[in-house]
């Protein structure tokens, strides 16, 4: 890659092909812009990677964002969720936040598979973690049922975490978990087509449940469903997906909501690169109900990267003080 003077660089970063059928791409496009603290020149960067499915914005849309920011014509309160994101984190960085180690980040381990694909080389990747987070609603009740049993019996010593993204019924569900020990399952991360039915599900399993896709929607429905999810003392986590939801000041702003909400914070990124992953434990480190293994072990998905691979060590992931993302790029 070439030097350049430009504060917006656009770069593409392959992704592993196991992982392209629930990225949902084969190579993650993203841009890094850059900005310069006027007092004392310090440069700090941020990252922009809207995601189909997760982002309402293309990257096009959130570049041009990021040119209207840095042209002055747009605040960063106007700009689209990923592009406040990209900008604030350019903004704290360049006024030295990352620039001293912090307390490494506990982090839960991520299998997006089938139970076909839960073999051996998995298997021994997955060795060790203490919390492994699992992706169902995809197949049949029965094939998930198979994932969910071969992963209990593979990693006796972890507890799990199941993502359904809205995708499951609510019978369905409670079938798929039927007989097995709940006290293996850390959460179930919003796994329900109807999510006025959590308080239901948490009941009818004995497993709490993590809010996901009710965090992000601002509608007085969900701020009301949260709020009745609270009282019912269902929810022990609110998975905090930082692009989704905008600029730093948002995310510790949401992170202090849960915290009224007697909830846990879980940071999760949408498979940003290693630069993110890194900048992710510094956040974390700031918020004081960021108590959980956070949704940070995604790095082994890139077969490029945008500085060192933010790999997991014994479950942790370390809380160096941030690189310079495409250090090769920047004059």
């Amino acid at each position: 890659m070439n030097e350049t003077t430009d504060p917006i660089v656009r770069v593409s970063f392959e992704i592993q092909p196991f992982a392209r059928r629930f990225v949902g791409c084969a190579d993650r496009e993203v841009a890094f812009v850059r900005v310069e603290d006027e007092m004392t020149a310090r440069a700090g960067f941020g990252e922009c990677a809207p995601l189909a499915g997760l982002h309402g914005e293309s990257l096009s849309d959130a570049m041009s964002d990021l040119e209207d920011f840095l042209d002055g014509t747009r605040e960063i309160s106007a700009l689209a969720p990923s592009s406040a994101f990209a900008v604030s984190c350019a903004l704290a960085t360049s006024e030295g936040f990352g620039g001293r180690a912090v307390p490494a980040a506990r982090v839960a381990a991520f299998f997006a598979g089938t139970a076909d694909e839960l073999d051996d080389n998995e298997i021994a990747r997955l060795a060790g973690a203490s919390v492994i987070k699992l992706k169902i609603g995809r197949a049949a009740v029965t094939d998930e049922r198979r994932l969910l049993e071969h992963a209990l019996a593979s990693f006796p010593s972890a507890r799990f975490r199941l993502d359904g993204n809205r995708a499951l019924s609510l019978d369905d569900c409670v079938s798929l978990l039927r007989g097995l020990d709940v006290a293996r399952f850390e959460y179930l991360e919003e796994p329900l087509v109807d999510p006025s039915q959590l308080s239901t599900l948490a009941n009818s399993t004995g497993i709490a449940i993590a809010l996901d896709e009710s965090v992000v929607d601002r509608s007085p429905g969900a701020r009301a469903l949260r709020a009745q999810l609270a009282r019912d003392g269902v929810v022990s986590a609110w998975v905090l997906r930082m692009s989704a939801i905008g600029a730093l000041d948002d995310v510790y702003a949401m992170a202090a909501d849960a915290a009224e909400h007697q909830a846990d914070v879980v940071l999760s990124t949408a498979y940003e690169s290693s630069y993110t992953l890194r900048l992710a434990v510094h956040v974390a480190a700031a918020i004081p109900n960021a108590r959980r293994a956070h949704g940070l072990g995604t790095a082994h998905l890139l077969v490029t990267d945008s500085c060192a691979p933010a790999l997991v060590r014994d479950g942790k992931l370390a809380g160096d003080p941030l690189p310079i993302p495409l250090a090769e790029a920047w004059e």
